[in-house]
């Protein structure tokens, strides 16, 4: 499974035994934290970027780290050092449809994830103690959260008329269906 996991950098100077500590269990779980050295100490790469801070590189950044969230099947942020960018992540993983698992340890939840509703994220308080068997749940919760795939087969007729309709209101088929199925769910709880 590919995890994208990240923290606030700057947070790394309060919390950054907890980043290395998910980073070891998501190692030792086998799951592939896809995102390219973000946190690791030793990347030049990511240091050089920091070095030179012209909005260009934030901008390159910034699409890596998009493109790497659209390659993920899960998105770990641990979030007790409160930043823009952080919930700005967190936003656009679940813009993406991504199950998102916010950690945060006792008594340092983030103001801007207070009240976030979706079904899609989980807001964890963790502590030293547990951080392992809630972060393994988690991901738990997480997986079956992910998209599935699901096929079916239809008539002819049925299959031109849904080609019509999907082409005149320039959709896929498969977002036109989705549609009417979040449509139906809106009306019959």
């Amino acid at each position: 499974m590919r995890v994208f996991f990240t923290a606030s950098k700057q947070g790394r100077q309060y919390f950054d035994y907890y980043y290395q500590q998910i980073i070891n269990i998501l190692d030792c779980e086998g799951y592939k934290n896809i995102n390219k050295g973000y946190l690791q100490k030793n990347n030049k790469t990511v240091k050089k970027q920091q070095k030179k801070s012209t909005s260009k590189n934030y901008s390159d950044l910034n699409k890596l780290l998009i493109k790497e969230i659209s390659n993920a099947d899960i998105c770990i942020f641990e979030c007790s050092f409160q930043t823009l960018t952080i919930g700005y992540l967190i936003e656009k993983s679940l813009e993406m449809n991504k199950p998102v698992v916010g950690l945060c340890l006792e008594n340092h939840v983030p103001d801007f994830l207070i009240g976030l509703e979706d079904e899609k994220f989980q807001l964890v308080e963790y502590n030293k103690d547990n951080l392992s068997g809630l972060l393994k749940k988690s991901i738990l919760k997480a997986n079956f959260l992910t998209n599935k795939r699901f096929n079916f087969f239809i008539s002819s007729s049925m299959f031109a008329y849904l080609s019509k309709v999907s082409k005149k209101l320039s959709v896929t088929k498969s977002t036109f269906i989705r549609n009417l199925i979040e449509d139906y769910k809106k009306n019959n709880p």
